[in-house]
């Protein structure tokens, strides 16, 4: 699912939503306004428009405008009495992984009639409050989140969706404390399959570079120094660095820079992700270091940062599509709080952790 489309689906959320708070025959604000408003291009609202008259949730008059059909009756276009809604929170819908979530779950949400209104809450727990409050004051029939990580955590908002019988589901990563469904990675088994590998490859002196620490980045940490100790090769707290911020500038370049720098260097390096790996090049190659040669790398994520590298970057691959659509059927299935799906990801390799 490419950009556009992700923000014609939220675009007409918005519009359902807005739509639910009027009456009978009033009349929809302008197509400018509406592009204005959503900050969404005049295409993308005609879209939008045109597949609710088509639903038969809006007509147009000529010359005159479109307007809200007979078939409103308020909330009951997201009580369940019209169209039946989801929230689905994600920390960045352009952020590479969650389009293939937010796919598998539009694609079971659409096989069950059911729209889906996408909330980023960039990570933060502030953000994350307010858009659940949101949900449940719009009376949502379910609500599928992937955690926020940032700020101070708030569980209050989680207490308050089961107060109000709303169920929920985690997705590609839990929160603890709180009891619901969840479709989980194997983080734990990322960090190990990527280690390994390295060590197969003729890698001795392993490094870790992560994002700052949290519940992902501990379990590749484990995965990583688990294939590590079953090797014999002492895991050395120099060779592991947390970076101190999610800040993406400069990622791993820093830290790469850092742990590349003494005389017993790495031949080696797990990153936490592709971003950081990309990082890590830099500053290998600044270090006179041939990646794939002098220097093994291994990323997570898969992304098409691994094609642009060069050489081109070994890579975890995490199952986001099927990881949405199991976080959907939960969701359908109402299944109790203690259900969890394991998705297992897979090693996909290239040429940067070649034999060293």
């Amino acid at each position: 699912m490419n950009v556009s489309s992700l923000r014609y689906m939220q675009v007409k959320e918005h519009l359902i939503r807005h739509i639910a708070s009027l009456k009978p025959n009033d009349r929809l604000p302008s197509r400018t306004v509406l592009s204005e408003t959503y900050q969404a291009a005049r295409t993308t609202i005609e879209r939008a428009v045109s597949e609710l008259i088509g639903e038969g949730l809006l007509y147009a008059r000529d010359g005159s405008g479109t307007y809200v059909s007979e078939a409103n009756t308020g909330n009951a276009l997201l009580e369940g009495n019209g169209v039946k809604t989801w929230g689905l929170l994600i920390p960045d819908i352009l952020h590479y992984i969650y389009p293939g979530i937010v796919r598998g779950v539009g694609d079971v949400a659409n096989n069950h009639d059911v729209n889906v209104i996408i909330c980023n809450t960039d990570n933060e727990y502030e953000k994350q409050t307010k858009h659940i409050n949101k949900l449940i004051e719009s009376k949502v029939h379910g609500v599928i989140i992937v955690p926020a990580i940032s700020g101070a955590i708030d569980l209050q908002p989680f207490y308050k969706l089961k107060e109000s019988g709303i169920p929920f589901v985690f997705c590609h990563r839990m929160l603890e404390g709180i009891q619901a469904p969840r479709v989980i990675s194997n983080n734990f088994y990322a960090g190990y399959i990527a280690t390994k590998h390295l060590i197969a490859s003729g890698c001795k002196k392993i490094a870790y570079i992560s994002r700052p620490v949290y519940s992902a980045s501990s379990d590749r940490y484990q995965g990583y120094v688990c294939a590590l100790s079953e090797a014999g090769i002492p895991v050395r707290r120099d060779r592991i660095l947390f970076e101190s911020s999610f800040e993406t500038d400069g990622e791993g370049y820093y830290s790469a820079q850092r742990i590349l720098a003494g005389d017993d260097r790495p031949d080696g390096i797990f990153c936490f992700n592709d971003g950081i790996a990309k990082g890590a090049y830099d500053a290998a190659g600044e270090a006179g270091l041939k990646v794939g040669t002098d220097l093994g790398i291994a990323g997570c994520d898969d992304t098409n940062i691994c094609g642009t590298l060069k050489p081109k970057l070994t890579s975890v691959k995490f199952q986001t599509y099927e990881t949405g659509v199991q976080a959907a059927r939960l969701l359908c299935d109402g299944t109790e709080d203690n259900q969890t799906i394991v998705q297992q990801p897979e090693l996909i390799i290239r040429e940067s952790s070649s034999v060293v």
